[in-house]
């Protein structure tokens, strides 16, 4: 398969310059083949830029993909969608910088001195249970499940995957560190998964005549059905009530805030401000209101596939993504590179030195660490 020339009918069929025979040729390949979807999806949502179809024409590839190889060589190829594919996105994903990969090939050709620095990071805390009481529990992750007690709440924890028996007074909180994702089955029998760097304080029974938790960082919920008992998720710019339905929260407290419907209904409410969302809609808070837009359910869900999707995305979001998942702290020593955009893929499971050096060849965005483990972009 020439993925080259797909690629470029690709950019041809979201600038709508594609022939007819071309369309339904890409489509079908957009419908048999789940990397294709995946690079369109990324394609559909990128700026044009004037000149990408012939740039990427005109280009030799196999020239080009031999230099990339040749300063990769050392890594292995983790990559959602093969590297050429991301090599691509990335190329026509960099806003205003449409030829970055052939002035990047040019600096290959001369290696650059470039500062050597060791990734110091502190340890972390592992995945944990923090109980009402002031205790903490310590919970396996990838592991066969375990059978472990909290005062007269028996817990079953494994194969990443908390679910408890019993009651208990008070909140809980449930810690999930970087490079984890873990699901939590709740008394009422909802279901929440939660993303890296994330925390949820719940109780062990629902009382009253509300389902309340709280969340820090980004999960799915699953809510069990209860018309009678509104399921609340209160974060700290925002609180989200249904009665039973599924939805993704991201509450991270160095990002945008976003709810994101997949089905039933739910209300947002921030102070005196409350939208009402129907399925395929999220609303992202800007300020004191929310902005409801339509939303592409593969993008936003795309971490619980072990995926993050970005398309049109800044480099300061993207830093915002690596620090929550590989732990570490991110400092921009060139602030005017914050706002540069890329659009592409990083599964959870790739090395990210080696999504760094990617990065550095396609966009030109150097990196160091200092010696406290701080990632610098240049």
């Amino acid at each position: 398969m020439n993925h080259e020339r797909i690629y470029q009918l690709l950019l041809q069929k979201r600038n709508g310059t594609i022939s007819e025979p071309d369309n339904e040729y890409v489509t079908g390949l957009i419908n048999i083949h789940e990397d294709i979807e995946l690079m369109w999806k990324a394609i559909k949502h990128s700026p044009s830029i004037q000149g990408e179809e012939r740039f990427w024409h005109e280009m030799n590839t196999d020239a080009a993909w031999q230099l990339v190889e040749e300063k990769l060589q050392p890594r292995p190829r983790r990559m959602w969608w093969s590297s050429r594919w991301l090599i691509a996105a990335l190329v026509t994903g960099v806003v205003g910088t449409g030829l970055v990969f052939v002035w990047q090939s040019e600096q290959m050709r001369t290696p650059q001195p470039k500062e050597l620095a060791v990734a110091v990071t502190a340890e972390k805390p592992g995945l944990q249970l923090k109980l009402a009481n002031g205790q903490t529990v310590m919970l396996p992750y990838n592991q066969n499940s375990q059978q472990l007690s909290a005062g007269d709440v028996k817990l079953s924890a494994g194969a990443k995957k908390l679910q408890y028996t019993g009651t208990g007074e008070g909140f809980n909180t449930l810690v999930v560190p970087p490079k984890m994702d873990y699901k939590l089955m709740l008394s009422d029998g909802t279901e929440v998964w939660l993303n890296a760097t994330s925390r949820l304080r719940f109780p062990f029974t629902f009382n009253g005549d509300k389902r309340e938790v709280f969340l820090e960082g980004e999960a799915f919920f699953t809510v069990a059905e209860n018309a009678t008992k509104p399921f609340i998720v209160h974060t700290q710019k925002s609180d989200i009530e249904v009665l039973g339905t599924t939805f993704n929260v991201s509450a991270y407290k160095d990002a945008v805030m976003s709810t994101s419907l997949v089905s039933g209904a739910i209300a947002s409410r921030t102070g005196k401000t409350q939208v009402i969302l129907k399925p395929g809609q999220e609303a992202v808070l800007e300020g004191e209101k929310f902005d409801v837009r339509k939303f592409d359910e593969d993008e936003v869900l795309a971490w619980m596939r072990g995926i993050y999707i970005f398309h049109n995305t800044s480099l300061q979001d993207i830093a915002g993504v690596i620090g929550r998942w590989y732990g570490v702290k991110v400092a921009f020593d060139n602030p005017e590179i914050a706002t540069k955009k890329f659009t592409g893929g990083l599964e959870k499971l790739q090395n990210l030195d080696y999504f760094l050096e990617t990065l550095e060849i396609v966009g030109n965005v150097k990196h160091s660490y200092d010696k406290q483990g701080v990632l610098h972009f240049k």
